[in-house]
């Protein structure tokens, strides 16, 4: 199914560039299907009707089970109308309860459309503009907003309904069946998106729909839906609601050994690891209400990979959909977005721009490749000869290139100080040494021998996660850097953008460049070496003629910071349950002479309540964010932020899984 999907996102039209909607009496039409986003009579009020009240949230959104978001899932974002009405409906109930709102658009309105259909409603002026404020760019996959202090949660995915929840893990609460009359767009209501539908319910799952076709009826009743009709609104006869009663088909399971283990949201989970990694754990889980534990061995944070002055914010972007690429792009769009949320001022990263530079006919042919597939909008890449990159740099710059208008530079370790600014995280500097299960909790002895309890426990100490018993199996390696670090002389010409070429150096911060770094896949040295300072200047001259000239007089005079990034043998993060190695191996053993053995009742067994992120390498920035957000969904039981093929390519498992097909373990 993966190579299906990732062939698909290139069949997926772009229309960042086409005319998705026409206009009449300031009512948008699609041009697509020649039919209507909302009621011309009162689209507000059709939604209200047909959806609120089809799913009787007003009762069901101020229960007292608080354990995990509310649901919501949805057929076609359009204008977010509906989704700005629940929105609005909460703020005035007053709940309490969290909303998790989930919808899929396969060809998204731009922004100026968006904003444009919502003003009909003055009333909803405040919640249309804080929506069309993070709407995300029109790039294929899932987007993740987050509204009122994170208590709204809209994921939008962009692309084709059925396949998009086909990659959806979730457990939907309430289902808005919306999108264009079947009459108009009836590949959309097909049985797969039916089946999807169904294996995202759970028992007294409900739905409503402004349709009463017999193709929706039956689609719904075959895969296990009570279906109702009641009176339509306004001037329609009938509409449909109705609720999830049980499965009528039996899915199997493709890949049983990355089942993901049962859980229940704790009510403390204990980090190990003080790096990015760590701290975006803790913050995504404490934002969830978890009292969190971070165990930081160093007498400060972020002191590993992680404690560059400056690092480079941006996704080097394949030609070709690929599962990586995915998760760089998801990461980058999910930190960019986040940054913007909680540093508005940038007092710790600058969204400046990043240029990704061709200094080679290859890559040169590669990017040019890039642009020519159409598969990114402009406004996320550009490409640029020297003298416009040049320009935007403000100092000559030898090579054109990529532009990433809305990437740029963070700092790491302030990063990670905000994330661990929360009243519900508490770092405490231990080393732990060992860690072991017994009696339904986990008992963590340190350094000093002291013995500290948790109930749930992450691991985030980069190359050090594999120091345990329960996870010595995982293949990490370590890739020593060295960044440069100097003053500014004043006859440098001034650097507006992070320039990335075999190297990096960004604008600088706090009257100092930081630029580098090395890439030594077998260097142990500790210690800053001017071997290294050389070889940054050499790299910062080739793509930089008048800043090196500055820089390069005075090469004896550099500080620097060397640091061992932690990554794998797929250069992917290992993200998820620890797997017991040896069960994992006896159960799926018969892939040592079957790679393609369907298992039956086959279970993976896991180290109950020990999770694992670690791996980043060099991309921490735009994947721990979004992977601490992947880490507290699994540990709280909500819908889960990627893919579901992303999140199988970053389990802690596949190791094992690939040695057994390889017959080597």
């Amino acid at each position: 199914m993966l190579f299906a999907y990732l062939a698909s996102l290139n069949q997926i039209p772009n229309m960042s560039n086409s005319k998705i909607v026409n206009w009449k009496h300031n009512s948008p039409i699609s041009t697509i299907y020649d039919d209507i986003y909302f009621s011309i009579d009162d689209g507000i009020k059709e939604t209200q009707y047909v959806f609120e009240e089809g799913n009787n949230l007003d009762i069901r959104l101020t229960c007292l089970d608080h354990e995990r978001p509310f649901t919501t899932a949805e057929t076609g974002f359009g204008t977010g109308l509906n989704f700005i009405s629940l929105w609005k409906r909460i703020r005035e109930m007053r709940s309490n309860r969290e909303l998790h709102f989930i919808s899929t658009e396969k060809y998204p309105l731009n922004r100026s459309d968006l904003k444009k259909a919502l003003s009909n409603w003055p009333e909803l002026t405040d919640l249309a503009d804080q929506l069309v404020s993070q709407y995300p760019l029109n790039t294929s996959g899932f987007h993740h907003l987050y509204f009122d202090n994170n208590r709204i949660k809209l994921t939008l995915m962009f692309g084709d309904a059925g396949e998009s929840y086909s990659r959806l893990s979730a457990k939907v609460d309430a289902w808005y069946l919306d999108g264009f009359a079947p009459s108009k767009n009836p590949d959309m209501w097909s049985p797969e998106l039916f089946r999807e539908i169904a294996r995202l319910s759970k028992p007294d799952t409900t739905f409503s729909t402004f349709t009463a076709a017999g193709i929706v009826k039956r689609g719904l009743r075959d895969v296990g839906f009570d279906v109702r009709k009641q009176k339509g609104f306004g001037r329609k006869r009938e509409m449909l609601v109705g609720t999830f009663v049980e499965s009528t088909t039996t899915t199997p399971i493709d890949k049983p050994w990355f089942e993901l283990p049962a859980s229940k949201k704790p009510e403390e989970v204990t980090i190990i690891g003080g790096g990015l990694s760590g701290c975006s754990t803790a913050r995504a889980l404490a934002e969830r209400g978890v009292k969190v534990t971070l165990i930081e061995q160093e007498n400060q944070l972020a002191t590993g990979g992680s404690g560059n002055p400056q690092g480079a914010l941006y996704a080097k972007l394949p030609v070709k959909q690929t599962t990586q690429g995915e998760l760089h792009l998801s990461g980058f769009l999910y930190s960019v977005n986040m940054l913007k949320r909680i540093d508005p001022v940038e007092s710790f990263w600058s969204q400046c721009g990043v240029m990704q530079l061709a200094t080679s006919d290859k890559e040169l042919a590669r990017q040019n490749n890039l642009i020519e597939q159409e598969t990114y909008p402009q406004e996320l890449v550009s490409l640029k000869n020297a003298t416009e990159l040049s320009k935007i740099a403000g100092t000559a710059v030898n090579f054109g290139g990529l532009f990433f208008p809305s990437a740029g530079w963070v700092s790491p370790r302030a990063l990670c100080k905000h994330f661990v600014d929360h009243p519900n995280i508490s770092v405490v500097q231990q080393q732990v040494k060992e860690i072991s299960y017994a009696e339904d909790h986990w008992q963590l002895t340190t350094q000093s021998g002291e013995a500290l309890s948790a109930n749930h426990v992450v691991i985030c100490n980069a190359e050090m996660a594999n120091q345990f018993n329960q996870t010595d199996h995982l293949p990490l390696k370590t890739i020593r850097g060295q960044v440069s670090i100097t003053e500014p002389k004043p006859t440098n010409s001034q650097l507006n953008s992070v320039v990335c070429g075999d190297g990096y150096i960004s604008p600088a911060q706090n009257q100092q460049y930081c630029f580098g770094a090395t890439y030594d896949l077998q260097g142990k040295e500790r210690n800053v070496t001017q071997e290294d300072h050389e070889s940054n200047l050499e790299k910062l001259g080739k793509v930089l003629p008048d800043i090196h000239a500055d820089l390069a007089s005075e090469s004896n005079d550099l500080q620097g910071r060397t640091a061992f990034r932690c990554s794998t043998p797929d250069y992917m993060p290992i993200v998820g349950p620890a797997p017991v190695q040896d069960e994992f191996i006896e159960t799926f053993a018969q892939l040592r002479k079957d790679r393609k053995w369907r298992f039956e009742n086959a279970e993976a067994e896991h180290h109950p309540n020990l999770y694992v992120n670690t791996g980043h390498g060099s991309k921490g920035l735009i994947t721990c964010p979004i992977s601490a957000e992947l880490l507290a969904s699994m540990i709280c039981d909500e819908p889960l932020p990627l893919p579901k093929d992303v999140i199988d390519a970053i389990n802690p498992a596949r190791f094992i899984i690939k040695k057994l097909i390889k017959q080597t373990i």
